[in-house]
């Protein structure tokens, strides 16, 4: 745990590359897991633990282990901040960084902020933070069930009445929020009926975490991640200007994150390269996922 103002959980590993000479003094990868909310988890690292590489990473701000912070503090910059500070205190200058969907935006985020510092980045179904993409997403919960959604967020509820509805409810109804909500969610994600998907006892703990989770999304997004259309057309741009090498692996099956920001991210990224899996997801342990991760990895890894 690292004291950063609040203790964030880092985890780290020095790797067993044969093909490196001097594994000390390897360019290690930052692993930016998604949500906001989620946690480092195996899935997220097991491309890095399968190439042998090196690898850092840390729980964001009000997710697993780290420490809460009142949201009124937390934004973007906090958690790009909290990225350079977790380096600074492993001692990286310099390093690759892998992230997938919020990740993957924090990834982008973090590379046009502190170029000098990137060596390259790989993409995992990146998530583009724009109203329209996230009216989408909500558009896709709300087709799996519309009555259970309109019972919860209102009939046509998009990204500002939802999060209007985490901002205005009690206790006992952000729990029923955040179930709603992760129901739906994971029914979208796993392709499960949504009645399926509502099946379950929840513990205390569980239940915790869930509006936990929630809450912090629905923060971010009523913010737009913090990233304007303007902002994230300009963070776009000075990346397509920056030298870092870029790759971007995509599910065509992803509904959470569809095919379309990866595509219009390689569009306007010229010197991305893309990679597309057929019958595959938005999850990191998707099909077909895991080999092209770490595949993509330890080519950037050997080219550094």
């Amino acid at each position: 745990m690292l004291d950063l103002g609040g203790n964030v959980a880092v985890w780290a590993e020095q790797g067993n590359h044969k093909a490196l000479s001097q594994p000390l003094r390897s360019y290690p990868w930052l692993v930016l897991h998604g949500g906001p909310g989620g946690s480092l988890g195996a899935s997220h690292v097991a491309p890095l633990r399968y190439a042998g590489l090196p690898w850092f990473g840390f729980d964001q701000r009000n997710s697993g282990l780290s420490e809460d912070l009142d949201l009124s503090v937390i934004d973007l910059q906090r958690y790009i901040d909290d990225a350079l500070d977790v380096a600074d205190n492993l001692d990286i200058p310099q390093f690759h960084i892998l992230g997938g969907s919020w990740g993957a935006t924090l990834a982008l985020a973090l590379a046009s902020y502190r170029p000098e510092r990137v060596i390259s980045v790989v993409l995992r179904a990146p998530f583009v933070p724009l109203r329209s993409r996230v009216d989408a997403f909500f558009e896709a919960l709300e087709a799996l069930d519309p009555i259970y959604f309109s019972d919860h967020f209102g009939p046509g509820a998009r990204t500002s009445m939802v999060c209007e509805c985490f901002d205005v409810a009690t206790p006992e109804h952000l729990l029923e929020l955040s179930i709603a909500w992760n129901r739906l969610e994971t029914a979208l994600l796993t392709g499960e009926s949504s009645h399926d998907s509502k099946s379950g006892f929840l513990s205390d703990t569980q239940e915790f975490a869930l509006v936990r989770k929630y809450r912090l999304q629905a923060h971010f997004l009523k913010h737009d991640c913090f990233l304007g259309a303007s902002d994230w057309e300009q963070l776009v741009l000075d990346c397509a200007r920056a030298s870092w090498k870029l790759s971007i692996v995509q599910g065509l099956d992803d509904k959470v994150c569809p095919p379309g920001g990866a595509r219009t991210l390689a569009e306007s990224i010229l010197r991305a390269s893309l990679v597309e899996l057929q019958g595959t997801g938005h999850l990191a342990q998707s099909s077909g996922m895991l080999t092209a991760l770490t595949e993509a990895v330890s080519q950037h890894h050997l080219q550094a």
